[in-house]
């Protein structure tokens, strides 16, 4: 249970990272002025598109969360573990 928690930490740790990082590039290019805030309507379909199948998405993200044996000590100790040193 202690390395699926380290595991599972380690790939939490680096996501949050890498959204970070994305979301500060993208302020970056917004306050110079690479990208503009104003959508064309083929934006809005597609943000539109992917907001309607964000249900979808959370419902097999909590199917796959319950795998995780997330009241065992050992898991959150790894966990832990996972996020502060990997």
């Amino acid at each position: 249970m202690l390395a699926i928690g380290f595991l599972v930490g380690v790939v939490l740790k680096k996501t949050v990272k890498l959204g970070l990082a994305i979301l500060s590039l993208v302020g970056l290019l917004i306050a110079t002025g690479y990208i503009n805030l104003q959508l064309s309507d083929s934006s809005k379909t597609t943000i539109y598109r992917v907001v309607s199948q964000v249900p979808t998405v959370a419902s097999q993200a909590s199917g796959v969360a319950s795998i995780l044996p997330i009241t065992s000590a050992a898991f959150l100790v790894g966990l832990a573990l996972g996020v502060w040193k990997g």
